[in-house]
């Protein structure tokens, strides 16, 4: 009878700790606010971004869709049109970018939506 009581237990215990188990290491660390700078620097933070996220494609070299993310003017003239955000934040009648690919981070949408509301400048 013990030894059956025993199984049991084992078995028991064996079940509450693997439904007690994370699958990754991210899970049990906490997450960073999202911060962004206060006054979001093209050259410092929107540009790397850009370079990181859009201009794998939407560069003077290989213009899709007839975007060059590499010429501030256009840059610029998107952002203020709202089309920059619009897309990368996968609004409706946006095309969703980066294409075929994962959406922006909230953080990284979040520091160019500051960089937008702030003049969109060339700093």
């Amino acid at each position: 009878m013990i030894n059956r009581f025993t199984c049991w237990i084992s078995f028991l215990i064996t079940l509450l700790v693997a439904g007690c188990s994370y699958d990754s290491a991210e899970e049990l660390a906490p997450k960073a606010p999202c911060t962004p700078p206060a006054v979001a620097s093209y050259s410092l933070a929107v540009s790397p971004l850009l370079d990181r996220n859009c201009r794998t494609c939407h560069s003077s070299t290989l213009v899709t869709g007839g975007v060059n993310l590499e010429d501030f003017a256009e840059l610029k003239r998107r952002a203020g049109t709202g089309q920059l955000l619009g897309v990368v934040s996968h609004a409706p009648g946006f095309a969703q970018m980066p294409k075929d690919g994962a959406k922006l981070s909230a953080c990284d949408i979040a520091l160019l939506k500051q960089w937008v509301d702030a003049g969109a400048l060339n700093n």
